[in-house]
């Protein structure tokens, strides 16, 4: 009797008022311009600490290593903690490190500031996606698409406003970064997410053990593709442009429509989930974009194609985070792991492009990206084999 009540027993859903969700999507909106905006600055941070443009390109990795850090950082203070105050003392820590890079004097302190807003940016996204996919079933879908299209709004905008600012004052970018953390840190009060007890997990993971871990190896690795193709096409869709003729004010223009058509296809997301199981819509997403990174092998089309690759990427990120949720009810720890491995596809697909381009040419991105595509396409696919909970 008492193993079976342990086993029904389930913890209640993460509720956000309005106000916290508006929120949540626009720190989403915060992540995606301050993350895309160290690509635009690099030559003139190079000139103005007076370093060479490869030792500047030091701070991608430096954000990157923060960020990976702060997840499981964040993933603790969720078991500890409200899930309010864990994105407060996240957002708090990207704030702190957005003030230290606005008034460093040097490059060394410059990079402090980096890695402190990569801490408080992974510790904040994994934070923000973990509730989103905790909340009531009804409306989840459009929940997740909303505020990840908020991530990519801000990818859009992040470019333009240095192209505003001017580069050589991106100190009122990150000042201007801290101020609106201050601002949203002062919103989460609509935010009811309590800590989940040792025992709520131990009954969590007695009730999934049988098929969790194959469930959960599938979906890490086929995230850690996913973000591979989605980093190697965002990062070499310019300079395969660039290489093959046109311009570079075009190559930057399509680089925004490809974050464009994943903004509005994430949008879109909720009403297609309406119409559309997960498992369908991340396959035909999956299908559609081997279709539009086939189309940008010929320069001509590539500029079109491009922005249909990110339409057709939109999806996948939260409607497969939907299916392992339905796989899998209330597995926080597995999705911890999810969204930590998955930031190893950074790194893995940029690097993977770089070598393929090194050997055969420029003209291997569209190959490189396509061949991504469609591992992950298998990956998924191989998915459908775990009934639902």
């Amino acid at each position: 009797m008492d193993r079976d009540q342990g086993a029904a027993r389930t913890p209640a859903p993460v509720s956000l008022s309005r106000l916290a969700f508006a929120n949540f999507s626009s720190m989403m909106i915060v992540l995606g311009a301050v993350a895309t905006l160290y690509g635009p600055l690099l030559v003139s941070l190079a000139h103005h600490f007076h370093i060479s443009l490869a030792e500047a390109g030091i701070l991608l990795s430096v954000h990157f290593v923060g960020a990976f850090l702060g997840v499981p950082v964040s993933w603790a203070g969720m078991r500890r903690f409200a899930g309010s105050w864990v994105v407060v003392a996240t957002l708090a820590c990207f704030g702190l490190g957005a003030l230290i890079v606005a008034l460093a004097p040097v490059w060394s302190v410059f990079l402090v500031g980096v890695f402190v807003i990569g801490f408080g940016f992974g510790g904040l996204d994994f934070a923000m996606i973990t509730l989103l996919a905790r909340t009531r079933d009804e409306g989840r879908a459009h929940r997740l698409s909303i505020a990840n299209a908020g991530y990519g709004l801000g990818a859009v905008l992040g470019p333009l406003l240095v192209v505003l600012v001017q580069p050589h004052n991106y100190r009122l970018l990150f000042a201007s970064a801290v101020v609106i953390a201050v601002v949203l840190s002062s919103m989460n009060r609509g935010v009811t997410a309590p800590a989940q007890s040792d025992e709520d997990r131990h009954h969590e993971l007695n009730a999934h053990h049988q098929n969790r871990r194959p469930i959960l190896v599938t979906f890490i690795f086929a995230y850690v593709i996913y973000v591979a193709a989605e980093s190697s096409a965002s990062e070499w869709i310019a300079p395969q442009l660039h290489r093959e003729g046109h311009s570079a004010a075009l190559a930057s223009l399509v680089t925004g429509g490809f974050w464009l058509g994943l903004t509005l296809g994430r949008t879109w997301g909720g009403r297609l989930h309406r119409r559309f199981s997960d498992v369908a819509l991340v396959r035909a997403s999956l299908g559609a974009a081997i279709v539009f990174a086939s189309l940008a092998f010929d320069a001509g089309l590539a500029p079109l194609a491009y922005p249909f690759l990110g339409l057709c990427f939109a999806s996948i990120y939260p409607m497969g985070l939907i299916w392992y949720t339905r796989l899998c009810p209330h597995d926080r720890d597995g999705l911890a792991l999810i969204i930590l491995c998955m930031m190893i596809g950074g790194i893995l697909g940029p690097a993977l492009e770089s070598l393929v381009v090194s050997l055969v040419g420029v003209h291997a991105v569209a190959l490189v990206i396509a061949t991504l595509i469609a591992a992950d396409l298998a990956i998924f696919s191989s998915a459908r084999r775990f009934a639902s909970s």
